[in-house]
C-alpha cells in the first residue's frame, strides 16, 4: 500500500470506532443500574435535555427509528426509570417522563457522560474542542439532510 493511501483515513471508520468504544465505556459504567446500551441514550435525552416528550418526538431528536425507541422505552419502563402519561391535548399520544428512580442517580449519570467527553477530547485546546464539536455537528446536519432528501424521494416513488 502506498504511503499516500495510508495517510488517508476514513471519517466513518473513526466515527464508528468512537461510537463502539463509547458504547462499551458507558455500558460498563451504567451496568449497575441495569441500563443497557440500547436504553441509556434515551434516558439521557429525557434526564438532561427534555422530559415529557412523546415517543415520536424522542425518536426524531435522537435520529432513531420508532421500533428501536419502542423497545428501549419498554425496558426503561420495566426497570422503573420512566413512566408514560396520556397527553392532555391528544389522547392518542403518551408523554414520557423520568421517575424519581432516574432522578436519584442523575448527577452520577451525568458525571459518566462528562467523563467520557473528557476522555474524547483529552489534550485538545479549548479552540480545538469547539472546532471538533462544530465539525461533528455539521457532519450530523449533512447526513440528516441527505436522509430527508432520500426519504422524500422514496415517498414520491411509492405514490
Amino acid at each position: 500500500m502506498s504511503e499516500k493511501r495510508e495517510k488517508k483515513r476514513s471519517y466513518i471508520k473513526a466515527i464508528s470506532a468512537i461510537y463502539r468504544y463509547s458504547q462499551v465505556h458507558i455500558g460498563e459504567q451504567t451496568a449497575r443500574y441495569r441500563i443497557g446500551k440500547g436504553q441509556w441514550f434515551y434516558l439521557t435525552q429525557l434526564l438532561f435535555n427534555q422530559d415529557g416528550l412523546t415517543q415520536e418526538e424522542l425518536s426524531g431528536k435522537l435520529y432513531v427509528d420508532k421500533a428501536n425507541t419502542a423497545r428501549a422505552l419498554k425496558k426503561l419502563e420495566e426497570e422503573g426509570y420512566i413512566i408514560r402519561v396520556g397527553d392532555r391535548e391528544d389522547a392518542r399520544k403518551k408523554r414520557i417522563y423520568v421517575t424519581e428512580k432516574s432522578k436519584e442517580f442523575e448527577h452520577e449519570f451525568h458525571a459518566i457522560f462528562k467523563g467520557l467527553n473528557s476522555i474524547l477530547v483529552k489534550g485538545f485546546t479549548d479552540d480545538e474542542k469547539e472546532v471538533a464539536r462544530d465539525l461533528l455537528y455539521r457532519m450530523l446536519d449533512n447526513i440528516v439532510a441527505h436522509r430527508a432528501i432520500q426519504d422524500a424521494e422514496t415517498e414520491n416513488e411509492e405514490v
